[in-house]
Protein backbone atom coordinates (compact mmCIF):
# COMPACT_ATOMS: atom_id res chain seq x y z
CA UNK A 1 0.00 0.00 0.00
CA UNK A 2 2.91 2.18 0.24
CA UNK A 3 3.79 2.06 -2.97
CA UNK A 4 0.43 2.90 -3.97
CA UNK A 5 0.50 5.96 -1.91
CA UNK A 6 3.79 7.29 -3.36
CA UNK A 7 2.32 6.83 -6.56
CA UNK A 8 -0.66 9.07 -5.82
CA UNK A 9 1.40 11.42 -4.65
CA UNK A 10 3.36 11.64 -8.05
CA UNK A 11 0.21 12.25 -9.82
CA UNK A 12 -0.62 14.90 -7.06
CA UNK A 13 -3.86 13.74 -6.68
CA UNK A 14 -4.82 15.71 -3.42
CA UNK A 15 -5.36 13.81 -0.13
CA UNK A 16 -8.95 13.74 0.16
CA UNK A 17 -8.75 11.93 -3.47
CA UNK A 18 -6.25 9.60 -2.17
CA UNK A 19 -8.08 9.10 1.20
CA UNK A 20 -10.92 7.94 -1.22
CA UNK A 21 -9.21 5.83 -3.73
CA UNK A 22 -7.63 4.13 -0.97
CA UNK A 23 -10.85 3.43 1.08
CA UNK A 24 -12.23 2.05 -1.75
CA UNK A 25 -8.92 -0.42 -2.42
CA UNK A 26 -8.78 -1.32 1.31
CA UNK A 27 -12.56 -1.75 1.98
CA UNK A 28 -14.39 -2.58 -1.08
CA UNK A 29 -17.26 -0.37 -2.94
CA UNK A 30 -19.38 1.91 -1.33
CA UNK A 31 -22.25 4.65 -1.93
CA UNK A 32 -21.11 8.32 -1.18
CA UNK A 33 -22.10 8.45 2.44
CA UNK A 34 -20.26 5.63 3.79
CA UNK A 35 -17.13 6.93 1.97
CA UNK A 36 -17.66 9.95 3.54
CA UNK A 37 -17.99 8.10 7.43
CA UNK A 38 -15.01 6.06 6.14
CA UNK A 39 -12.62 9.39 5.18
CA UNK A 40 -14.09 11.71 7.52
CA UNK A 41 -14.74 13.82 4.70
CA UNK A 42 -17.76 15.58 3.99
CA UNK A 43 -20.52 14.23 1.54
CA UNK A 44 -20.47 17.33 -0.60
CA UNK A 45 -16.81 17.04 -0.85
CA UNK A 46 -16.33 13.43 -1.42
CA UNK A 47 -18.59 13.77 -4.53
CA UNK A 48 -16.24 16.37 -6.16
CA UNK A 49 -13.13 14.27 -5.41
CA UNK A 50 -15.04 11.20 -6.99
CA UNK A 51 -15.78 12.95 -10.31
CA UNK A 52 -12.09 14.02 -10.06
CA UNK A 53 -11.47 10.08 -9.76
CA UNK A 54 -13.91 9.07 -12.19
CA UNK A 55 -12.26 11.49 -14.83
CA UNK A 56 -8.91 9.85 -14.55
CA UNK A 57 -10.32 7.05 -14.42
CA UNK A 58 -9.30 5.52 -11.21
CA UNK A 59 -13.12 4.65 -10.05
CA UNK A 60 -15.99 3.52 -11.76
CA UNK A 61 -19.91 4.23 -10.55
CA UNK A 62 -21.82 0.81 -10.42
CA UNK A 63 -26.09 1.03 -10.36
CA UNK A 64 -26.56 -1.38 -8.08
CA UNK A 65 -30.49 -1.75 -7.39
CA UNK A 66 -31.04 1.56 -8.09
CA UNK A 67 -27.91 2.67 -6.14
CA UNK A 68 -25.07 4.71 -6.69
CA UNK A 69 -21.76 3.06 -5.44
CA UNK A 70 -18.93 3.22 -6.42
CA UNK A 71 -15.54 0.94 -6.62
CA UNK A 72 -11.62 1.48 -7.61
CA UNK A 73 -10.70 0.57 -11.34
CA UNK A 74 -8.44 -2.28 -12.00
CA UNK A 75 -4.94 -0.68 -10.44
CA UNK A 76 -3.38 -1.40 -14.10
CA UNK A 77 -4.96 2.08 -14.54
CA UNK A 78 -2.90 3.14 -12.08
CA UNK A 79 -0.01 1.78 -13.61
CA UNK A 80 -1.57 4.00 -17.04
CA UNK A 81 -1.65 7.37 -15.58
CA UNK A 82 2.00 6.98 -14.59
CA UNK A 83 3.29 6.14 -17.14
CA UNK A 84 0.89 8.78 -19.24
CA UNK A 85 3.12 11.27 -16.73
CA UNK A 86 5.97 10.20 -17.37
CA UNK A 87 5.86 10.08 -21.22
CA UNK A 88 4.57 13.76 -21.27
CA UNK A 89 6.98 14.90 -19.07
CA UNK A 90 9.69 13.05 -21.23
CA UNK A 91 8.31 14.57 -24.31
CA UNK A 92 8.15 18.41 -22.57
CA UNK A 93 12.08 17.53 -21.55
CA UNK A 94 12.72 16.95 -25.18
CA UNK A 95 11.44 19.56 -26.63
CA UNK A 96 12.40 21.63 -24.22
CA UNK A 97 16.41 20.27 -24.59
CA UNK A 98 16.26 20.91 -28.34
CA UNK A 99 15.38 24.55 -28.38
CA UNK A 100 17.30 25.44 -25.15
CA UNK A 101 20.78 26.91 -26.60
CA UNK A 102 18.27 29.40 -28.37
CA UNK A 103 15.99 30.12 -25.75
CA UNK A 104 18.89 31.16 -23.14
CA UNK A 105 20.08 33.65 -25.81
CA UNK A 106 16.57 35.23 -26.42
CA UNK A 107 15.00 35.26 -23.05
CA UNK A 108 16.21 37.36 -20.00
CA UNK A 109 16.83 35.28 -16.58
CA UNK A 110 17.88 35.33 -13.31
CA UNK A 111 17.92 32.79 -10.55
CA UNK A 112 16.14 34.26 -7.64
CA UNK A 113 17.67 35.36 -4.48
CA UNK A 114 14.27 34.49 -2.22
CA UNK A 115 12.25 32.34 -2.72
CA UNK A 116 9.10 31.67 -0.30
CA UNK A 117 7.27 28.02 -0.07
CA UNK A 118 3.45 27.91 1.82
CA UNK A 119 1.59 24.66 2.52
CA UNK A 120 3.29 21.04 3.23
CA UNK A 121 3.20 20.22 -0.38
CA UNK A 122 5.35 23.50 -0.99
CA UNK A 123 7.74 23.10 1.87
CA UNK A 124 8.62 19.41 0.32
CA UNK A 125 9.57 21.23 -3.20
CA UNK A 126 11.89 23.53 -0.44
CA UNK A 127 13.60 20.31 0.08
CA UNK A 128 14.38 18.87 -3.30
CA UNK A 129 16.34 22.14 -4.48
CA UNK A 130 19.07 20.25 -2.42
CA UNK A 131 18.75 17.33 -5.00
CA UNK A 132 20.61 19.59 -7.50
CA UNK A 133 24.00 19.56 -5.75
CA UNK A 134 25.60 16.46 -5.51
CA UNK A 135 28.47 15.89 -3.22
CA UNK A 136 28.22 18.67 -1.29
CA UNK A 137 28.13 19.55 2.48
CA UNK A 138 25.06 20.53 4.14
CA UNK A 139 25.17 22.00 7.98
CA UNK A 140 21.47 22.02 9.63
CA UNK A 141 19.77 22.61 12.60
CA UNK A 142 16.98 20.34 13.20
CA UNK A 143 13.83 20.42 15.17
CA UNK A 144 12.91 16.83 14.69
CA UNK A 145 9.79 16.66 16.77
CA UNK A 146 8.40 19.40 15.12
CA UNK A 147 9.94 18.68 11.69
CA UNK A 148 8.18 15.48 11.91
CA UNK A 149 4.95 16.77 12.10
CA UNK A 150 5.06 18.56 8.51
CA UNK A 151 6.90 15.62 6.90
CA UNK A 152 5.49 12.37 6.57
CA UNK A 153 7.12 8.87 6.92
CA UNK A 154 7.01 8.36 3.14
CA UNK A 155 8.75 11.68 2.72
CA UNK A 156 11.25 11.22 5.09
CA UNK A 157 12.57 7.83 3.66
CA UNK A 158 12.72 9.25 0.02
CA UNK A 159 14.33 12.09 1.32
CA UNK A 160 16.79 10.48 3.22
CA UNK A 161 17.42 7.53 1.16
CA UNK A 162 17.95 10.11 -2.03
CA UNK A 163 20.29 12.23 -0.01
CA UNK A 164 22.75 9.42 0.69
CA UNK A 165 22.57 8.14 -2.96
CA UNK A 166 23.82 12.11 -4.36
CA UNK A 167 26.53 11.66 -1.99
CA UNK A 168 25.58 14.61 0.34
CA UNK A 169 26.96 14.64 3.89
CA UNK A 170 25.93 16.48 6.46
CA UNK A 171 26.73 18.02 9.64
CA UNK A 172 23.37 18.23 12.08
CA UNK A 173 22.51 19.65 15.69
CA UNK A 174 19.59 18.12 17.74
CA UNK A 175 18.23 20.00 20.21
CA UNK A 176 19.15 18.45 23.48
CA UNK A 177 16.63 15.49 24.10
CA UNK A 178 16.20 14.43 20.69
CA UNK A 179 15.49 10.98 20.28
CA UNK A 180 16.92 9.44 16.72
CA UNK A 181 14.41 7.19 14.65
CA UNK A 182 14.55 5.86 11.13
CA UNK A 183 11.78 8.42 10.30
CA UNK A 184 13.52 11.16 11.60
CA UNK A 185 15.03 13.61 8.18
CA UNK A 186 18.84 13.27 8.20
CA UNK A 187 19.66 10.23 10.06
CA UNK A 188 23.17 9.16 10.18
CA UNK A 189 25.10 7.57 7.48
CA UNK A 190 28.54 6.39 8.21
CA UNK A 191 30.16 10.19 6.66
CA UNK A 192 27.35 12.38 8.67
CA UNK A 193 27.91 13.91 11.83
CA UNK A 194 25.81 14.98 15.12
CA UNK A 195 26.16 16.69 17.91
CA UNK A 196 23.07 18.00 20.64
CA UNK A 197 22.62 21.65 21.17
CA UNK A 198 23.05 22.76 24.79
CA UNK A 199 20.28 22.53 27.29
CA UNK A 200 17.58 25.68 26.49
CA UNK A 201 18.95 27.14 23.05
CA UNK A 202 16.75 28.26 21.26
CA UNK A 203 15.51 27.00 18.06
CA UNK A 204 12.82 28.95 16.18
CA UNK A 205 12.77 27.66 12.90
CA UNK A 206 15.05 24.15 11.31
CA UNK A 207 17.67 25.56 9.06
CA UNK A 208 19.70 24.10 6.25
CA UNK A 209 23.25 25.72 4.84
CA UNK A 210 24.27 24.72 1.52
CA UNK A 211 26.17 26.12 -1.29
CA UNK A 212 25.52 29.31 -1.24
CA UNK A 213 22.09 28.98 0.03
CA UNK A 214 20.24 28.84 3.21
CA UNK A 215 16.87 27.14 3.30
CA UNK A 216 14.50 27.67 6.65
CA UNK A 217 11.85 25.76 7.84
CA UNK A 218 8.72 27.08 10.04
CA UNK A 219 6.55 24.35 12.19
CA UNK A 220 3.35 22.42 10.96
CA UNK A 221 1.11 25.37 13.01
CA UNK A 222 2.48 27.76 9.87
CA UNK A 223 3.94 25.52 7.77
CA UNK A 224 6.01 27.81 5.14
CA UNK A 225 9.58 27.98 4.16
CA UNK A 226 12.22 30.22 2.51
CA UNK A 227 15.40 30.17 0.70
CA UNK A 228 17.36 32.79 0.50
CA UNK A 229 20.14 32.26 -2.22
CA UNK A 230 23.25 34.64 -0.84
CA UNK A 231 27.30 34.02 -0.72
CA UNK A 232 27.59 36.44 1.82
CA UNK A 233 24.52 35.55 3.68
CA UNK A 234 25.15 31.98 3.80
CA UNK A 235 28.95 32.54 4.60
CA UNK A 236 27.46 34.82 7.94
CA UNK A 237 25.19 31.49 9.10
CA UNK A 238 27.61 28.99 8.64
CA UNK A 239 29.68 31.62 11.42
CA UNK A 240 26.91 31.29 13.52
CA UNK A 241 26.79 27.33 12.94
CA UNK A 242 30.11 26.77 13.68
CA UNK A 243 30.15 28.50 16.93
CA UNK A 244 26.89 26.39 17.83
CA UNK A 245 29.00 23.45 16.55
CA UNK A 246 31.91 23.88 19.01
CA UNK A 247 29.58 24.53 21.66
CA UNK A 248 27.68 21.19 21.84
CA UNK A 249 28.16 17.87 22.54
CA UNK A 250 28.96 14.86 20.29
CA UNK A 251 25.61 12.30 20.31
Amino acid sequence: MEKIKAALRRLELSDNEQAIYLSLLREGQAPARVLAARTAITRPSVYDQLKSLIALGLVVELDVDGKALFAAADIKYLDALLADRIDRLTQSRESLAESLSELQLSLETVTPKLRYFEGGEGIKQLLKDIMWHDKTSLQIIWPAAAMNEVFDAAFLRWFDDRRQKRQLRTEVLWPHGTKLSLQTLFTTGEKDSNRVLAKGTSIPMASIIYTNKVACISSSAEAFGFIVESREFAASERVKFQALWHESTAK
